[in-house]
């Protein structure tokens, strides 16, 4: 059996080698030549997967290491009897580590208190809802929206896009999706975007598509108090770099990019290909994630809680770090930036979830243990930290 793969899914080779020939290819590389003669295929969001690719090949099984599955036709493969698995979901946790570093470093700009203000999170799925318990850990007021979710359990909690989008901070963690009643592509387009408060701070973690790039340029430009977080963008990884100098951070697709997110992605493909094979799953032989843990933060007494919850979360994550290289880049002609934008995605540093790190607190640290819990830290009193 040959399985084709993109070398960058984390820990590829240790996980699916003993199942077959594996043969590596960078994402952006495949071609029909590339799958004709594969059982298997293993991608990322940079290789997409289409008729185009697949007609004539013998591919059988496609697996993306994704949660975003727009790159695929899925009606497609299921018109060829092609199964597919994707890594829905197993990013969550690191999506909402991004987003609550940008709402930090934004509140840390302004000189703002989060505790009172209001989010708009727009699309409430596993992504979203773990946005929701955090940006709600915080103080904040969250104004969910989501159509879909609203017509299945019919809760009342749900709000109107309209309401969402005049919320302090809006929030984006929808699929992209073309067609149908509830289509996203286009869904925060010049005129919806005018509904932002002058001072918002809008955040898109989900896909470039779903945000008008050109509208989001011009909103920034005419409201120099609003601010915008962009980590997917339309056309990647052509950047519309006049967006990347008008948004306050700008990253290269890696709000999911943590270890522990990139180890979950590779098991939920594993087991998925195990299961389609009706072989036993096989453990994945390389956890060295696991076995690295970080150092814990200490918080003193002395650290009042908005200082104390800043220092945490930038120690964890910082967005501003990653901003700062992509923007560096700016200026580069085209094609040259489209290489860089993809070298910052390959050559991305190691970082750890929230939920790796142990938090050490000193007595009477209630609130603060309670927000840091919300965030999924550990929290522990200083001794237990250093245990």
């Amino acid at each position: 059996m040959l399985i084709v793969a993109d070398p960058e899914i984390a820990g590829v080779v240790e996980a699916f080698e003993a199942l077959g020939d594996l043969r590596l290819v960078p994402g952006r590389q495949w071609d029909k030549s590339v799958v004709i003669d594969a059982d298997v295929l293993l991608v990322r969001s940079t290789t997409r997967i289409d008729r185009e690719l697949l007609e004539g090949s013998r591919v059988a099984f496609v697996g993306t290491a994704t949660s975003g599955v727009d790159h695929v036709d899925q009606g497609y493969l299921t018109s060829r009897g092609i199964a597919f698995a994707s890594a829905a979901g197993g990013n969550a946790a690191a999506v909402a580590d991004y987003v609550i570093s940008a709402v930090i470093a934004w509140s840390e700009q302004r000189e703002l208190s989060l505790k009172g203000l209001s989010a708009g999170v727009i699309g409430c799925g596993r992504i979203g809802s773990r946005v929701v318990q955090r940006l709600a850990a915080l103080g904040l007021e969250c104004r969910e929206h989501d159509p879909p979710l609203s017509e299945t359990d019919g809760s009342a909690r749900y709000r109107t896009l309209e309401e969402a989008l005049q919320a302090d901070i809006v929030t984006v963690h929808t699929p992209l999706t073309c067609e149908g009643r509830h289509a996203t592509w286009g869904l925060l387009n010049a005129q919806r975007l005018q509904l932002l408060k002058q001072d918002a701070l809008l955040i898109n973690t989900a896909r470039g598509g779903i945000v008008d790039e050109k509208a989001l340029t011009l909103w920034l430009q005419q409201h120099p108090e609003g601010a915008a977080a962009v980590d997917c963008w339309g056309n990647e990884p052509f950047i519309d770099e006049h967006l990347l100098r008008q948004v306050s951070w700008g990253t290269a697709h890696i709000a999911g990019y943590t270890e522990d997110a990139k180890q979950a992605a590779t098991e939920m493909l594993l087991q998925a290909l195990c299961a389609h094979l009706n072989v036993q799953a096989l453990p994945v032989r390389s956890r060295a994630v696991d076995a690295r843990v970080p150092p814990a933060i200490e918080i003193g007494g002395d650290v009042d809680d908005s200082h104390a919850l800043r220092a945490a979360v930038f120690r964890c994550y910082d967005v501003r770090v990653d901003s700062r290289a992509l923007k560096a880049l700016s200026g580069l002609p085209p094609a040259r930036l489209a290489k860089a934008f993809d070298g910052l995605r390959a050559g991305y540093r190691g970082r750890r979830a929230f939920s790796a790190y142990r938090v050490g607190l000193g007595r009477n640290r209630a609130d603060l243990a309670r927000m840091l819990s919300g965030l999924g830290f550990q929290v522990a009193d200083r001794d237990e930290a250093h245990a």
